[in-house]
């Protein structure tokens, strides 16, 4: 079973579609697309939806109209004139197994190598960006997650001119082009999920505090128990430290949690990792899932139907993230008016239900 918690208008999703087949050589230049009739059969659509989103790809120069002949896609899409692409990620020992960057980095690997580009990937810290953006002045950069703090950095390099797409990461102000999922959302929906079980006393297992998505997904969980009518007891809210693994105070806050007489009765998590660590924590207590305790976490790697129970959890569209920030970075290398680009693209969440959770009471 699973929802989306952000509805993409469908003209957007067929856009989207049809131009990442573009950008992965799919569509070469020069072709002609299907027709109407058959793209919205193929879609499931109507047609005026699918013209519509023909109209923006042609408004946006990705495709032309030759009258009598039909729709086709344009030279305008012929490489940019960079040396590659940067992906500039956050220090990790091996950044490119890990589980939440595999998706998106095979996605950028998959567009990058359509259009004939070079893939680099670049370990920097927030004071590192500046002196990252100059050294790779010829290149189209891609930030990786960058964290609460790089705002100002980032601002700054958009004003000097630095062109460059977030991912992963989304910020208040629109100050530069992010793509990112629906943290707070898919936080919202899984709490909620775990109200309408009967559930009231939900801790929450809280990330990294300098991540946006964790603040995001702190604010969907705060939304969803007060629109729920729950005053939330801040012992409820753990800081874990990490998105992997959770803080000695933390784990004591947790395991004070589970064992007092009104204990918690379920466990939304920030991450995959932090699942894990309170899974442990719950069988060296004794403590059965679902049973005594529901749990449920965002991020969905293939691992967590496997399981014992199967973690329910909240799935971000990884792959889809890579593919759009790739079609946003060439937008931008190619635009006249990059602040144009300068906005927020969230993509929606999946909430997975398998066997965690069940009804209280």
């Amino acid at each position: 079973m699973s929802s989306s918690d952000v509805d993409e208008p469908r003209y957007l999703r067929i856009q989207r579609i049809l131009e990442t087949q573009i950008l992965e050589g799919k569509l070469p230049a020069g072709s002609q697309i299907p027709g109407e009739r058959i793209l919205a059969q193929q879609f499931g659509v109507s047609q005026m939806t699918v013209n519509r989103a023909i109209h923006e790809l042609v408004r946006k120069g990705r495709l032309t109209r030759r009258s009598g002949a039909g729709t086709f896609v344009t030279d305008a899409v012929e490489p940019v004139r960079v040396h590659g692409v940067v992906l500039v990620v956050p220090y990790a020992e091996h950044p490119q197994a890990d589980t939440y960057l595999q998706e998106p980095f095979r996605a950028v690997r998959s567009v990058a190598q359509a259009r004939g580009l070079t893939l680099q990937v670049v370990q920097a810290d927030v004071c590192e960006y500046r002196q990252t953006a100059e050294k790779h002045a010829q290149g189209a950069l891609l930030f990786i997650a960058p964290p609460l703090e790089a705002q100002d950095t980032l601002a700054s390099l958009w004003k000097q001119g630095v062109r460059f797409v977030v991912m992963g990461a989304s910020y208040q102000a629109n100050l530069f082009p992010c793509v990112d999922s629906d943290n707070f959302g898919g936080a919202r929906r899984a709490v909620e999920y775990l109200l309408s079980l009967g559930h009231r006393s939900i801790a929450y297992v809280n990330g990294w505090q300098g991540s946006t998505n964790c603040a995001d997904r702190l604010r969907g969980y705060q939304h969803a128990m007060d629109k729920w009518g729950v005053t939330v007891r801040p012992e409820w809210i753990v800081q874990a430290g990490s998105d992997s693994h959770l803080a000695v105070e933390a784990r004591q806050q947790l395991t004070d949690l589970l064992i007092r007489t009104e204990r918690v009765t379920a466990v939304f998590t920030a991450g995959y990792y932090l699942a894990l660590e309170t899974l442990a924590s719950l069988r060296s207590l004794g403590l059965r899932v679902p049973e005594d305790i529901s749990i449920i976490s965002f991020d969905d790697p293939s691992s967590a139907a496997h399981l014992n129970p199967p973690l329910s959890a909240v799935r971000q569209p990884l792959y889809e993230m890579g593919q759009r920030a790739m079609v946003l970075l060439l937008d931008l290398l190619t635009s006249p008016n990059p602040d144009a680009l300068r906005q927020t693209f969230y993509l929606p969440t999946e909430l997975v239900i398998r066997e965690s959770c069940t009804r209280q009471g």
